[in-house]
């Protein structure tokens, strides 16, 4: 048997949620076409938008990624200065590590809907992917 990743692992490499082999996404994080995602699994054939419109809820989970990077940045950046910077300094450090952290956080969330919230068992068997019909 292959080495089969565990649900982390998959969730960590953004691979598919049925077989935990197909790629998710097209390209890199870091590519000009981060967000391109594929209909379907390369290797299962699984849908990953489950429904129409259903990586709109990632927005939510997105959101909570923000939000907790913004606080963490700015409790950051007040404990490791000693007086307290300008307002300047906040933003510059937001905007320039969300130029990072954008594609990042947009991708993990729609992984983490589709594992969370796509309804979708893994199954390492190719014969019951053909069953399913997904």
């Amino acid at each position: 048997m292959e080495n089969e990743l565990s649900k982390s692992q998959a969730i960590l490499q953004c691979k598919c949620p049925r077989c935990r082999k197909g790629e998710i996404f097209e390209n890199s994080a870091f590519s000009l076409n981060f967000a391109k995602t594929h209909k379907n699994c390369p290797v299962c054939n699984l849908k990953y938008e489950r429904i129409l419109g259903f990586f709109w809820s990632a927005m939510y989970v997105s959101y909570a990624f923000t939000v907790a990077h913004m606080i963490t940045l700015m409790v950051a950046i007040n404990v490791l200065t000693d007086e307290r910077p300008a307002l300047w300094v906040f933003f510059a450090a937001i905007i320039g590590s969300f130029v990072f952290f954008v594609p990042v956080y947009f991708r993990y969330s729609r992984v983490i809907v589709l594992y969370f919230l796509g309804g979708i068992k893994y199954n390492p068997n190719p014969k019951v992917w053909e069953e399913q019909g997904e």
